[in-house]
């Protein structure tokens, strides 16, 4: 599936697991090692998976250590057809999974990173933004991936390491017509993350934006306004406090075009198809990038 193979490649950018040894135990202790995947038996992830019209989803159990790296992991993949169950093997140090017929079929376990995430600053394809899940403010590392013709989004929680969620929008050609395909993977619940990120400090718990920054924006991915308008829209939002800059931003104007996706997303954002987080975190990107230029 294309919106996979483009969340893998953006996703092992910022994969970074590092070994580490020590003594031999038989449960996951309470605190993890640094670069390391860190769950414990009882642990579970579950995830909203929509593609087009097509909705389904997937959860993660973990169970008991199979030794002082590895531990039992249950993936179930519900959808209209019935639920399907895996039983697998996920090694902690090195953040890779196989079955448990096969052990030579491994591949990265893409749901939880090794914690807490490292990737360098300097780099252009990833950016540290304030997110939320379930009322709790995290600190996530958020990856962007865009052309003219497809954009996609994957976000992870830097300190726990657990994918937060995912999305791409493509054009396609179906039936000889282009078409918007949208594919989305969310997390919806977890017994992993039941507080805000020790990192998160003195920014506002909810973001709500006007209703006439959105009645500019929707008229700006129509073509009704200039680029202008809509830069002076999101220059309130900063001067409010409802958007942030990161205080490392050098300023430096960028030579890319604003892209096309920007239009697509704002457009669905205005009509209440994302959440005002969601248009936030991609503003805040193009304006890390040089993309879009506002003072500060």
């Amino acid at each position: 599936m294309k919106f996979r193979a483009i969340f893998f490649i953006v996703a092992v950018s910022i994969f970074c697991v590092a070994s580490h040894t020590g003594q031999a135990f038989s449960q996951q202790p309470s605190t993890c090692q640094p670069q390391t995947i860190c769950a414990h038996p009882g642990d579970v992830l579950r995830y909203s998976i929509s593609l087009r019209d097509i909705n389904s989803s997937a959860t993660y159990s973990f169970g008991q250590m199979v030794d002082s790296s590895n531990i039992n992991l249950v993936q179930s993949q519900e959808d209209k057809s019935g639920i399907q169950n895996a039983t697998l093997v996920l090694n902690l140090k090195t953040g890779f999974v196989h079955s448990v017929q096969d052990a030579s079929a491994v591949r990265p376990f893409l749901e939880i990173l090794a914690s807490p995430i490292n990737y360098t600053k300097s780099d252009m394809s990833v950016t540290e933004l304030v997110t939320d899940f379930n009322g709790f403010k995290r600190i996530a590392l958020v990856a962007f991936h865009s052309s003219e013709n497809s954009t996609s989004k994957v976000v992870y929680d830097v300190e726990s390491g657990i994918l937060l969620g995912e999305h791409s929008s493509s054009i396609v050609t179906i039936n000889g017509n282009p078409e918007i395909v949208e594919f989305s993977d969310k997390l919806i619940s977890t017994n992993m993350i039941s507080s805000d990120s020790d990192a998160f400090k003195n920014l506002k718990s909810n973001v709500s934006i006007p209703k006439w920054v959105k009645t500019t924006a929707k008229m700006w991915s129509h073509g009704d306004v200039q680029d202008s308008e809509f830069t002076n829209a999101i220059q309130y939002l900063i001067s409010n406090g409802i958007m942030h800059i990161p205080h490392d931003v050098s300023g430096n104007s960028s030579s890319q075009t604003i892209p096309t996706w920007l239009k697509h997303s704002t457009s669905m954002w205005a009509d209440g198809n994302t959440t005002d987080n969601d248009f936030v975190q991609s503003i805040q990107w193009l304006i890390t990038k040089g993309i879009i230029q506002v003072g500060n």
